[in-house]
């Protein structure tokens, strides 16, 4: 499979590796300008949808641990994004987002038929015992730190006390450690990011 990211002309694509090409952005938004930009999520899709060579588009909303908004599309080959890109209409709508959007982050990603087979099977590469492996990484170390470090600090509380403080501390390591430290990882394997564009 001919999967390319990096910051390489997107006009070159077709010379490089030919056949269907993802473009996929993440953008964080100004706070309160939420609405506006799910609105005009809407026009931009429907633009991409109605351009020529277009496989189908799509826009991810935050979730729970990310505040990024996903817009994903797929083109035919490289000759047709290119032709989106430089299209009026594009500049048009991405003129209206420039004080919405506080960061962009832009992956091209070619020869992308065999890349979405990967990516839906690739929970399939994970045992359970090695998913066991990995919780156990990552909560012997906090618990070995809890032990050592926490624990005399909080051994004059009372134990409903000691189980909050021991619970907020698994659940915040896990969300702002823990879960951060994995998305980077799995994000490095399967769709290295860092190609910033508009």
């Amino acid at each position: 499979m001919s999967n390319l990211t990096g910051p390489f002309d997107t006009g070159k694509l077709s010379r490089i590796a030919p056949g269907s090409v993802t473009v996929t952005i993440a953008r964080t938004i100004v706070p309160g300008q939420s609405d506006a930009f799910v609105n005009w999520c809407d026009d931009m899709i429907g633009a991409v949808h109605a351009a020529p060579g277009c496989l189908g588009a799509t826009v991810l909303h935050p979730g729970v641990e990310s505040d990024n908004y996903q817009m994903i599309f797929r083109f035919i080959d490289a000759l047709h994004l290119r032709k989106w890109e430089r299209s009026q209409q594009r500049e048009e709508l991405l003129s209206k987002i420039d004080g919405m959007v506080l960061t962009e982050r832009v992956t091209v990603t070619a020869g992308t038929d065999e890349f979405f087979i990967s990516q839906s099977n690739s929970e399939l590469h994970k045992t359970k015992f090695g998913k066991f492996m990995a919780d156990i990484a990552w909560v012997y170390p906090m618990s070995l730190i809890l032990a050592v470090v926490l624990a005399p600090r909080i051994a004059t509380l009372t134990i409903w006390q000691r189980v909050l403080v021991t619970t907020l501390f698994f659940a915040v390591t896990k969300k702002f450690g823990i879960g951060p430290l994995r998305r980077w990882w799995r994000r490095r394997h399967m769709l290295p990011q860092n190609l910033k564009q508009r």
